[in-house]
């Protein structure tokens, strides 16, 4: 399988900004981390230094402020690393050709499930940020829209035309779906989830149960 570790594709895209200098490259990854482990709020400028290795007054010479670094360290996700994401969903799931909507249905629900598993921290910093700061909600909205439309249209018209799956619209289908991957990451949240792969059988049986046709 290819890389799904959110902070590893982050470090790669952070590699590969040459605008910025070893030293903002290394206060961003360490802020990610520290960020994503113990929230926005409940991180210092001071912990994000010493994380990193560098000065406190290093990290205010770079940012200007706390909220100032946090942008910083969002805007890396809509220079590379998000769309190495959906790239490799795409590559690893949603192009493979499937026998059955059930089969293409728990493939994805797996490939996500594992993948909010995985990169648990980090999602939450995503979530809290989607939450509370409007302008990155818009910008991740536009973006999964653009991405994920040509990629799911043509096969959801391919089972419905193939009379597996319910003339159901594509915004519903999308609501229907985040609304189940939200819900695992809040069991995960609480504590709630119980062993994944039947956390998988069982969320995955459900949205056939709103995709298939009804007899």
């Amino acid at each position: 399988m290819t890389e799904q570790n959110l902070v590893t594709l982050y470090e790669k895209t952070l590699s590969e900004q040459e605008h910025l200098t070893e030293l903002q490259k290394s206060v961003l990854k360490a802020a990610l981390k520290l960020f994503s482990s113990q929230g926005f709020e409940a991180t210092s400028t001071s912990q994000i230094a010493r994380e990193a290795g560098v000065a406190s007054g290093s990290v205010y010479k770079q940012f200007k402020n706390k909220k100032e670094l946090l942008r910083a360290v969002l805007a890396p996700l809509f220079q590379g690393t998000l769309q190495t994401v959906v790239n490799e969903l795409a590559d690893e799931t949603l192009n493979k050709k499937y026998p059955s909507l059930d089969e293409f249905v728990q493939a994805v629900v797996r490939d996500r499930f594992y993948f909010i598993q995985d990169n648990f921290p980090a999602i939450q910093l995503l979530l809290s940020q989607i939450l509370t700061n409007e302008d990155f909600r818009g910008e991740v909205q536009a973006f999964f829209a653009q991405q994920f439309e040509h990629l799911l249209s043509p096969v959801l018209s391919q089972y419905q035309t193939n009379q597996e799956m319910n003339k159901i619209s594509y915004d519903n289908v999308v609501q229907l779906v985040f609304g189940t991957l939200i819900s695992y990451f809040g069991k995960l949240l609480f504590g709630f989830a119980g062993d994944v792969e039947k956390e998988i059988e069982e969320s995955s049986q459900l949205l056939l149960l709103a995709f298939r046709p009804q007899k």
